[in-house]
Protein backbone atom coordinates (compact mmCIF):
# COMPACT_ATOMS: atom_id res chain seq x y z
CA UNK A 1 0.00 0.00 0.00
CA UNK A 2 2.55 2.03 0.77
CA UNK A 3 3.89 1.99 -2.96
CA UNK A 4 0.77 3.37 -4.13
CA UNK A 5 0.83 6.14 -1.56
CA UNK A 6 4.21 7.09 -3.03
CA UNK A 7 3.21 7.24 -6.79
CA UNK A 8 0.32 8.67 -5.35
CA UNK A 9 2.15 11.49 -4.08
CA UNK A 10 4.58 11.45 -7.17
CA UNK A 11 2.17 11.96 -9.40
CA UNK A 12 0.46 14.92 -7.64
CA UNK A 13 4.11 16.73 -7.22
CA UNK A 14 4.49 16.77 -10.89
CA UNK A 15 1.05 18.10 -11.60
CA UNK A 16 2.30 20.98 -9.47
CA UNK A 17 5.00 21.45 -10.64
CA UNK A 18 3.74 21.45 -14.35
CA UNK A 19 1.23 23.99 -13.03
CA UNK A 20 3.92 26.21 -11.85
CA UNK A 21 5.36 25.90 -15.34
CA UNK A 22 2.03 26.62 -16.82
CA UNK A 23 1.57 29.75 -14.25
CA UNK A 24 5.03 31.15 -15.26
CA UNK A 25 4.49 31.39 -18.75
CA UNK A 26 3.79 34.51 -21.06
CA UNK A 27 1.38 35.75 -21.78
CA UNK A 28 0.40 37.14 -25.11
CA UNK A 29 -0.89 40.70 -25.22
CA UNK A 30 -3.12 40.89 -27.97
CA UNK A 31 -5.06 43.74 -28.90
CA UNK A 32 -8.85 44.12 -28.19
CA UNK A 33 -10.92 42.48 -31.08
CA UNK A 34 -13.04 45.50 -33.26
CA UNK A 35 -15.85 43.66 -32.56
CA UNK A 36 -16.19 43.70 -29.05
CA UNK A 37 -18.04 40.98 -26.97
CA UNK A 38 -20.57 42.05 -28.57
CA UNK A 39 -20.90 38.48 -30.18
CA UNK A 40 -20.39 36.91 -27.14
CA UNK A 41 -23.47 38.19 -25.75
CA UNK A 42 -25.51 37.14 -28.30
CA UNK A 43 -28.98 35.78 -26.94
CA UNK A 44 -31.91 34.68 -28.77
CA UNK A 45 -34.48 36.60 -27.84
CA UNK A 46 -32.61 39.81 -29.79
CA UNK A 47 -34.26 37.81 -33.39
CA UNK A 48 -37.92 38.38 -32.66
CA UNK A 49 -39.70 38.22 -35.95
CA UNK A 50 -42.96 40.72 -36.47
CA UNK A 51 -46.08 39.03 -37.52
CA UNK A 52 -46.49 40.15 -41.10
CA UNK A 53 -42.81 38.88 -41.89
CA UNK A 54 -43.42 35.16 -40.14
CA UNK A 55 -46.80 35.56 -42.31
CA UNK A 56 -44.50 36.24 -45.34
CA UNK A 57 -42.52 33.42 -44.21
CA UNK A 58 -45.37 31.17 -43.90
CA UNK A 59 -46.38 31.86 -47.14
CA UNK A 60 -43.53 31.13 -49.12
CA UNK A 61 -43.02 27.71 -47.42
CA UNK A 62 -46.40 26.80 -48.36
CA UNK A 63 -45.48 27.76 -52.36
CA UNK A 64 -42.58 26.21 -51.92
CA UNK A 65 -44.53 23.03 -50.52
CA UNK A 66 -46.90 23.39 -53.38
CA UNK A 67 -44.10 23.12 -55.77
CA UNK A 68 -42.53 19.95 -54.69
CA UNK A 69 -45.99 18.73 -54.31
CA UNK A 70 -47.39 19.55 -57.56
CA UNK A 71 -48.55 16.74 -60.04
CA UNK A 72 -46.30 17.37 -63.19
CA UNK A 73 -45.19 15.14 -65.76
CA UNK A 74 -41.68 17.44 -66.23
CA UNK A 75 -39.77 15.19 -63.38
CA UNK A 76 -36.72 17.00 -64.68
CA UNK A 77 -37.76 20.28 -63.22
CA UNK A 78 -38.75 18.51 -59.84
CA UNK A 79 -35.12 17.30 -59.75
CA UNK A 80 -33.77 20.49 -60.12
CA UNK A 81 -36.19 22.09 -57.65
CA UNK A 82 -35.35 19.32 -54.91
CA UNK A 83 -31.36 19.80 -55.71
CA UNK A 84 -32.21 23.50 -55.08
CA UNK A 85 -33.95 23.47 -52.04
CA UNK A 86 -31.24 21.24 -50.25
CA UNK A 87 -28.22 22.98 -51.71
CA UNK A 88 -30.31 26.14 -50.33
CA UNK A 89 -30.19 24.37 -46.74
CA UNK A 90 -33.86 24.50 -46.14
CA UNK A 91 -34.91 20.89 -46.69
CA UNK A 92 -35.48 20.18 -43.42
CA UNK A 93 -38.83 22.41 -43.73
CA UNK A 94 -39.46 19.39 -46.64
CA UNK A 95 -38.38 16.60 -45.67
CA UNK A 96 -41.51 14.30 -46.03
CA UNK A 97 -42.74 15.62 -49.15
CA UNK A 98 -38.99 15.39 -50.69
CA UNK A 99 -39.42 11.41 -49.64
CA UNK A 100 -42.66 11.32 -51.10
CA UNK A 101 -41.68 13.02 -54.52
CA UNK A 102 -38.54 11.08 -54.94
CA UNK A 103 -40.19 7.94 -54.63
CA UNK A 104 -42.73 8.57 -57.14
CA UNK A 105 -39.73 9.52 -59.28
CA UNK A 106 -38.19 6.27 -58.89
CA UNK A 107 -41.18 4.45 -59.38
CA UNK A 108 -41.78 6.39 -62.60
CA UNK A 109 -38.51 6.90 -63.75
CA UNK A 110 -37.98 7.55 -67.13
CA UNK A 111 -34.89 8.86 -69.42
CA UNK A 112 -36.05 10.40 -72.68
CA UNK A 113 -32.89 9.74 -75.19
CA UNK A 114 -33.33 12.95 -77.16
CA UNK A 115 -32.85 14.89 -74.80
CA UNK A 116 -29.30 16.73 -74.77
CA UNK A 117 -28.98 16.92 -70.68
CA UNK A 118 -29.14 12.83 -70.30
CA UNK A 119 -26.05 12.37 -68.94
CA UNK A 120 -26.66 15.38 -66.28
CA UNK A 121 -30.13 14.33 -65.86
CA UNK A 122 -29.31 11.05 -64.93
CA UNK A 123 -26.52 11.78 -62.76
CA UNK A 124 -28.93 14.58 -60.79
CA UNK A 125 -31.47 11.95 -60.10
CA UNK A 126 -29.13 8.77 -59.33
CA UNK A 127 -26.88 11.48 -56.99
CA UNK A 128 -30.56 12.56 -55.40
CA UNK A 129 -32.16 9.24 -54.98
CA UNK A 130 -28.91 7.44 -53.54
CA UNK A 131 -28.94 10.35 -51.10
CA UNK A 132 -32.71 9.56 -49.95
CA UNK A 133 -31.15 6.03 -49.29
CA UNK A 134 -33.14 4.62 -52.68
CA UNK A 135 -31.89 2.02 -54.14
CA UNK A 136 -31.41 2.44 -58.08
CA UNK A 137 -31.86 -0.91 -60.78
CA UNK A 138 -29.35 -1.45 -62.81
CA UNK A 139 -30.81 -0.36 -65.45
CA UNK A 140 -30.10 3.22 -64.87
CA UNK A 141 -26.45 2.35 -64.65
CA UNK A 142 -26.47 1.02 -68.29
CA UNK A 143 -28.12 4.12 -69.38
CA UNK A 144 -25.54 6.16 -67.94
CA UNK A 145 -22.78 4.11 -69.14
CA UNK A 146 -24.08 4.51 -72.84
CA UNK A 147 -24.27 7.86 -72.68
CA UNK A 148 -20.99 8.51 -70.83
CA UNK A 149 -19.54 6.33 -73.87
CA UNK A 150 -21.45 8.72 -76.54
CA UNK A 151 -20.22 11.81 -74.61
CA UNK A 152 -16.79 10.63 -75.31
CA UNK A 153 -17.69 9.95 -78.84
CA UNK A 154 -19.15 13.44 -79.43
CA UNK A 155 -15.82 14.86 -77.40
CA UNK A 156 -12.81 12.85 -79.63
CA UNK A 157 -14.64 13.73 -83.39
Amino acid sequence: MSIMSSQVSAASILIQDADQQNSNRHKANFHPTLWGDHFLAYTNDSMTIDPATREGYEELKQAVRRLITANTDEQVKKLHLIDTVQRLGVAYLFEKEIEDELEKIHNHLYIDSDDDHDLYIISLAFRLLRQQGIKISCDVFEKLKDEKCKFKATLNK
